[in-house]
C-alpha cells in the first residue's frame, strides 16, 4: 500500500482553495486547484528575513510554506499560477486594496490609484485541445498548420538559463528555442529535427503573430487596468508584482 503521510494537510492548520488560472493543462498530474494555508504571525520570520530579501528567496519559500498541496512542487508551478496563490495571499492578509502610482500621459504627472484585487478575473480560455492535448495554429505567411503546448515552468527557466549562460557569439538564442519548445508538429509531422529545421526559416511575422497569440491565449490573471488621469486621459496598465505589491509582506 502507498505511503502518502507526505500529501497528509494538518487538521490545525487554516486554509483555502485557489483555483487555478491555469486550468491543470499545463501539469502532468491535471491539478486545477491546490490548498493554500493563510499566512499567520510565524510567517513573518520569512517575510521580515534580511537574507531571503537579498538573495530575493523571499516568495519562493513563501510558496513553499503556504502551498498544502504537494503533488504540485513549487518550482514547477507556471508564472500565472503563482500570481494568483500571491494575490490570493495579500488579499486574505492585508485586504483586497493596492495602492499604485501612474504616470497621466499628458502632463506626466504622478496620481495615486487603488486597485481592488479583490476583482480581478481569470482569463477567458476557449482553446480547444486535439487528442495530444495540442493546440492548433495557422501559420498565415507560411500556409501551414501546426500545433503547440504551451510552456512549463521548467522550459521558460531553461530559455531563461539560456539568456544567462549563452557565451556564443551574438545574441542568445531565446527566440528559436522558444518557437522550439512550444511547436510541437508541422503538418503532423512531429518530429524533433523537422521543427528545428522549420523554425530556423520561418518569417519573422509568423514568428511573432504565433508568439503573441500564444501570450495572448495563455491562462492567468488578467491583470489589465483601465483608468481616467486627472487630465482626463484613459491610462491602460498591467498591475505589477513589485515592491508595493509585496510591500505589506516585507513590512515596509
Amino acid at each position: 500500500m502507498e505511503n502518502n503521510e507526505h500529501l497528509r494537510i494538518d487538521p490545525t492548520v487554516a486554509y483555502d482553495v485557489v483555483e487555478l488560472p491555469s486550468r491543470g493543462i499545463m501539469y502532468p498530474s491535471g491539478v486545477k486547484s491546490v490548498k493554500v494555508a493563510y499566512l499567520t504571525a510565524s510567517d513573518e520570520n520569512i517575510l521580515s528575513s534580511p537574507n531571503l530579501v537579498a538573495k530575493g528567496d523571499v516568495i519562493t519559500e513563501l510558496l513553499n510554506r503556504k502551498i498544502l498541496t504537494k503533488e504540485l512542487p513549487v518550482d514547477e508551478i507556471t508564472i500565472e499560477d503563482k500570481q494568483a496563490i500571491l494575490i490570493f495571499l495579500r488579499t486574505t492578509a492585508f485586504g483586497p486594496e493596492l495602492k499604485v502610482k501612474l504616470k497621466d500621459p499628458k502632463t506626466d504627472e504622478l496620481f495615486d490609484h487603488e486597485i481592488n484585487l479583490g476583482e480581478l478575473n481569470y482569463k477567458e480560455f476557449n482553446l480547444v485541445e486535439d487528442s495530444n492535448k495540442e493546440y492548433p495554429y495557422f501559420m498565415e505567411k507560411s500556409k501551414v498548420d501546426v500545433t503547440f503546448k504551451f510552456l512549463t515552468e521548467k522550459e521558460e527557466k531553461e530559455i531563461e538559463d539560456l539568456s544567462k549562460s549563452w557565451n556564443g557569439l551574438g545574441v542568445a538564442p531565446t527566440v528559436t528555442k522558444r518557437l522550439e519548445k512550444l511547436i510541437k508538429s508541422i503538418k503532423g509531422n512531429n518530429d524533433m529535427m523537422a521543427i528545428r529545421n522549420f523554425v530556423e526559416t520561418l518569417p519573422i511575422v509568423d514568428s511573432q503573430n504565433f508568439r503573441k497569440y500564444v501570450k495572448e491565449n495563455k491562462p492567468g490573471v488578467d491583470l489589465t487596468q483601465k483608468v481616467i488621469a486627472p487630465s482626463g486621459e484613459l491610462v491602460t496598465f498591467n498591475v505589477d508584482f513589485g515592491v508595493e505589491f509585496f510591500r505589506p509582506f516585507y513590512g515596509l
